[in-house]
């Protein structure tokens, strides 16, 4: 099979995938309300993370960070963020089985950041980088507990399916451990309980997965 025989069964899958998902109302309704509570969970964390910003004020010390200069990665650090996520969508755009899953799985995430982070008003490090003006929307100073930078695409790597894209996912949150400490954008113990936090959602979610992938009948009511 040649170069275009591999490109229109690839293209032909895709359509299929998204068919068997918009013909049942189920897998609609599962879809379409997951990305509503993503996108409203996203809105209460601007909120949430404003509010923090506005009344946290004292830094404290921490053994990694008071080890580790700081370094100037900006790109990495809030670039490579963005397009991890443009990267994530595609490739769930492109295999959307899971998407409706993974869209409520980061709502339930983003909403438990929330509260953590609304508990207790620590200030940023003292030495934590600098927001670029441009990025300031989405990116608050004060946010601290637990990383969303690690324990988001972590989540992932532990729910996603396609084995490859789960262990490419799992190398990029461990190098954002380093990136996050050695840009002091996190306190160390906002990192590593990412990793535990994210582990527990994930247990709890896959709990309720089979709801997502029972054997559907088309326009089932």
């Amino acid at each position: 099979m040649n170069d275009k025989g591999y490109s229109l069964v690839f293209t032909n899958s895709i359509k299929q995938e998204w068919k068997s998902i918009i013909s049942v109302k189920k897998r609609c309704w599962l879809l379409l309300s997951g990305i509503l509570v993503l996108i409203s969970s996203l809105f209460l964390n601007y909120f949430v993370s404003t509010w923090v910003d506005s009344v946290s004020k004292t830094a404290v010390g921490d053994l990694f960070l008071d080890l580790i200069p700081v370094f100037e990665l900006n790109f990495l650090f809030f670039w490579a963020v963005f397009f991890f996520w443009i990267s994530t969508i595609v490739f769930l755009l492109v295999n959307p089985k899971q998407l409706s899953f993974i869209c409520w799985s980061l709502a339930l995430f983003v909403f438990i950041r929330c509260f953590f982070i609304s508990l207790t008003h620590l200030g940023p490090p003292e030495s934590a980088i600098n927001i670029p003006e441009s990025l300031s929307w989405f990116n608050f100073s004060a946010d601290m507990f637990f990383s969303g930078h690690v324990g988001g695409p972590f989540l992932v790597a532990l729910i996603i399916e396609r084995q490859p894209v789960k262990n490419l996912i799992i190398a990029y949150s461990i190098c954002m451990v380093g990136i996050v400490l050695m840009a002091h954008g996190h306190y160390s113990i906002d990192v590593f309980a990412s990793f535990f936090i994210a582990h527990s959602i994930s247990v709890l979610v896959k709990k309720w997965e089979y709801v997502f992938y029972p054997p559907f009948k088309v326009n089932e009511e």
